[in-house]
């Protein structure tokens, strides 16, 4: 392309000069700076992708060289303008090459739009099976809640009855007791009783206190023995109630962690999500800048080369006598208007930058004063002290938990 530039700014000098130079050399140095082929009218370049983009001061001085030979009349030379008709077609390919590059460039930028928010989505579905597991024990939850609730009523009653039975059973033994402490003494020495007297008084002692005492005696088994049904029911109603009171505390706890794992993993999502987009649309910002102004100048160029063409015709027409071929040729290319020449296949397609989606993000973390009052409500306190001293969610920020 240096070498390219080169030759036409020499080319040209020699033009602004005045110095003649002969269309065999100008053909010669075109075929050895382009590494061409003339086969005849059809003369193509190897390799497109060689040369890029050409720029207009490039272009504006090979149409000069056309210009300057069209003012001095030189027609006719076939070769001359197969060679430069070349260099136009390889700078027509060029522009084109570039544009589709261009073109793919944006979608691929669009493409890394839809690639975050394919990727934010793919993060969603994560959470989804967390949220599912969160409302099957957020429904469980009321349940257990509710028979905890009559467990515990249950339990108390059964601790007030053991209380209560408990007590009966003290005041029968101190009865008993009392009882007992009256038949004391029983076989001690009276007064110098005789002997007589002393089996009267063991007479009378296990005739009187047996029928007090027994009685008595009757009544303690007997509440002993409600006493142990008693307390064995007691057990039974607080075990049952510790067991329901464990497993809410457990299902309080699964509630908590899998509404802590969502929360996580969308705000996660949102974080990655959002420095993706922010990096997808830095990158299709740039190349748009880019790409915009170059769109325009292959625009300009497009049509200079076809203006260019067009009074190559001029050159390659065969010279007559009053020139009127030549005028006629050259009249209507001076003809053609700059917006007559379509480049709608230049246009670039930008494309529209898709809207930023919101990011689905959980608004309610584990234990804040929504979160308690729609799954919780009465049991507050079981959100923050249930299987652990205090349940903390590492994924909300604090003052929101």
């Amino acid at each position: 392309m240096k070498n390219f530039k080169f030759l036409i700014c020499c080319i040209n000098v020699h033009l602004l000069h005045g110095e003649s130079v002969a269309a065999d050399d100008i053909l010669a140095m075109l075929q050895s700076s382009l590494r061409v082929k003339a086969e005849g009218q059809n003369t193509q370049l190897s390799n497109d992708k060689d040369m890029g983009v050409p720029d207009m001061k490039s272009i504006s001085r090979l149409e000069e060289i056309v210009m300057a030979r069209v003012r001095e009349g030189l027609g006719g030379d076939n070769k001359l303008t197969a060679t430069i008709n070349a260099s136009v077609k390889q700078m027509f390919s060029a522009i084109m090459v570039t544009t589709k590059a261009n073109q793919a460039k944006i979608n691929l930028d669009i493409k890394a739009f839809l690639a975050c928010k394919t990727g934010m989505w793919k993060n969603y579905f994560k959470a989804i099976p967390m949220e599912k597991d969160f409302d099957i024990l957020g429904k469980i939850y009321p349940k257990c809640s509710i028979a905890v609730s009559k467990l515990q009523v249950k339990s108390l009653a059964s601790d007030k009855i053991y209380k209560t039975q408990s007590s009966n059973l003290n005041t029968k033994k101190q009865l008993l007791k009392y009882e007992e402490d009256k038949c004391t003494n029983t076989c001690a020495n009276q007064h110098l009783e005789n002997y007589q007297e002393q089996l009267d008084k063991l007479e009378k002692y296990y005739q009187t206190c047996k029928d007090d005492i027994k009685p008595k005696i009757d009544d303690v088994i007997k509440e002993m023995n409600r006493y142990k049904n008693i307390s064995l029911t007691k057990n039974f109603d607080n075990a049952k109630y510790l067991a329901m009171k464990q497993k809410c505390d457990l299902i309080a706890y699964r509630m908590n962690k899998k509404k802590c794992e969502a929360t996580g993993t969308l705000t996660s999502s949102c974080s990655v999500y959002s420095k993706c987009w922010k990096t997808a649309k830095k990158v299709y910002e740039s190349d748009k800048t880019r790409i915009t102004p170059e769109e325009a100048n292959m625009k300009l160029q497009w049509r200079a080369l076809t203006r260019l063409q067009c009074y190559l015709l001029v050159l390659n027409t065969a010279n007559d006598k009053d020139k009127k071929k030549e005028k006629a040729q050259l009249d209507k290319c001076i003809a053609v208007k700059t917006d007559q020449i379509s480049v709608k296949h230049l246009k670039i397609d930008y494309k529209k930058e898709p809207p930023k989606p919101v990011c689905p993000k959980d608004p309610w973390c584990p234990c804040t004063t929504a979160y308690t009052n729609q799954y919780y409500k009465n049991t507050k306190f079981r959100c923050v002290k249930n299987k652990v001293k205090k349940y903390i969610c590492a994924a909300c920020p604090k003052g929101k938990q």
